[in-house]
């Protein structure tokens, strides 16, 4: 069986790399809270006792929360893409933008800062796996077809 991507598949691998940059933003915003507060590796978090601990902490979740979403946005981007390349593209890069305004919003604000940053990333990622469903069930049935 042949396969081939889409026409407009390559706005889905920007949208891939912008995630990159995403998440180098949010390594260095870590790498700068460690050498700033002087958390050592191979601690992921400071301590509740260290003084900046809350400081440090918001900078290292708004990274690992990324990290823990990163995957399953790339896999529902990359599947809808196949279908619907620039839905699944526009999602993406909202997601992208949205991680770094999660992750600027969290470093200054703590927990409370974070809000306008995941709702935007929700507007990328929650359709994203909407469009999962749709997707599967065109490829289902259009199977069925055949």
């Amino acid at each position: 069986m042949p396969f081939s991507f889409p026409d407009d598949y390559g706005y889905v691998v920007l949208a891939h790399c912008m995630s990159w940059i995403s998440n180098m933003y949010l390594t260095i915003n870590v790498v700068k809270a460690r050498k700033k507060y002087g958390v050592k590796y191979p601690a992921l978090y400071a301590p509740d006792s260290h003084p900046n601990a809350e400081s440090f902490n918001s900078v290292q979740r708004a990274h690992q929360n990324t990290l823990e979403n990163w995957a399953p946005v790339q896999i529902l981007m990359a599947f809808n893409g196949l279908a619907h390349p620039k839905f699944a593209a526009s999602c993406g890069m909202i997601w992208a933008f949205g991680r770094i305004v999660y992750g600027y919003g969290y470093a200054k604000g703590g927990p409370e800062g974070r809000m306008v940053g995941g709702m935007l990333s929700h507007l990328g990622d929650l359709p994203l796996l909407i469009g999962g469903f749709v997707t599967a069930y065109g490829m289902i049935t259009s199977q069925g077809a055949s």
